[in-house]
């Protein structure tokens, strides 16, 4: 027999592992309600597949072969992992869960980290959006992550908080003296790079005691992760978060300049209440505390003065 490079059917292979299990072309015939012809058809092609005779056709019974015991030991337990992984798949349900997260949360902090929780619960199918806009809770989403700017006081609706957060001014990272790059002056002479209409500057400015906003070259932007792109591609300096430039402080990629750290506002979770999603949403909430840890306290020291306000776009929760 000739052994072509094409892989043995399904059927064939099913055919094969009911009559080696009952040594039997009629009774896998009737197990597998078709003609014990078309079992011996299935047969014979699987061994014109595998260049090997598997069965010894004897008067009124069959014997495997050598090789056939050796080849039926594997497909019945090829079928079986199939069988089980079929048992598996019934048993799980499938959770849908929707969020709806803010733009800069979404992809400075939360898209990063999403691998692991689809790794932990697989059961769970995520629906993300990211948006400004707050959708009605329980009814277009079941979760929502909102940002409060400081001084905004607590969401309308019950929720609880996840960041305080600061801003401080970050740039690519480059060699400079450590008392140099701590003076707050540091960031005179850079762009200045904004996602906003440059409200959040001026407030940082005005905390440092620092002249030099209105005599700065700016640049604006919509997207505060676009500003963020373009500090690390050495445009300008712009005002980072911490907990979203965490990893490029780290690795030398940004790096602060002054020492003025100013309350810009809150992340907030906003949970829906019906039964439907209750399941998705606890095991969600569970692993963004273990992510956290613990809400964020601010450090470095913090200007006295007033807070400044953010973005409108970006108050409302």
């Amino acid at each position: 027999m000739t052994s072509p490079s094409r892989s043995p059917s399904l059927l064939a292979l099913r055919a094969f592992e009911a009559a080696a299990r009952r040594l039997s072309f009629t009774d896998a015939a009737t197990e597998l309600h078709v003609s014990q012809a078309a079992v011996s058809r299935h047969i014979r092609l699987l061994e014109s597949d595998v260049g090997r005779a598997l069965f010894h056709r004897l008067h009124r019974r069959v014997e495997l072969t050598a090789a056939g015991r050796r080849f039926a030991t594997e497909v019945a337990a090829g079928f079986a992992r199939i069988h089980r992984a079929v048992e598996a798949v019934r048993r799980t349900e499938i959770l849908p869960l929707r969020l709806s997260v803010e733009p800069a949360f979404a992809s400075r902090w939360l898209v990063p980290r999403l691998g692991r929780f689809a790794a932990a619960h697989p059961d769970i199918e995520l629906e993300l959006e990211t948006s400004n806009v707050l959708r009605a809770i329980g009814q277009d989403t079941d979760i929502a992550i909102r940002y409060l700017a400081a001084g905004s006081g607590r969401p309308r609706r019950s929720g609880r908080l996840l960041f305080l957060t600061d801003y401080m001014p970050v740039v690519r990272g480059r060699k400079m003296g450590l008392a140099e790059r701590r003076r707050d002056a540091a960031v005179l002479g850079h762009t200045l790079l904004h996602d906003d209409d440059g409200t959040a500057w001026r407030g940082w400015f005005a905390a440092a005691g620092l002249d030099g906003f209105e005599r700065a070259r700016h640049q604006y932007f919509t997207d505060y992760s676009i500003a963020l792109d373009a500090a690390q591609q050495g445009q300008g300096v712009v005002l980072g978060t911490p907990a979203f430039v965490d990893a490029e402080l780290h690795s030398g990629r940004l790096m602060q300049l002054g020492h003025t750290r100013v309350p810009c506002g809150d992340y907030w979770l906003l949970e829906a209440r019906n039964r439907s999603s209750a399941t998705a949403r606890r095991a969600f909430c569970h692993w963004l505390d273990e992510e956290i840890g613990a809400p964020l306290s601010r450090n470095g020291p913090l200007a006295p003065a007033a807070a400044p306000q953010c973005p409108p776009a970006r108050r409302q929760a």
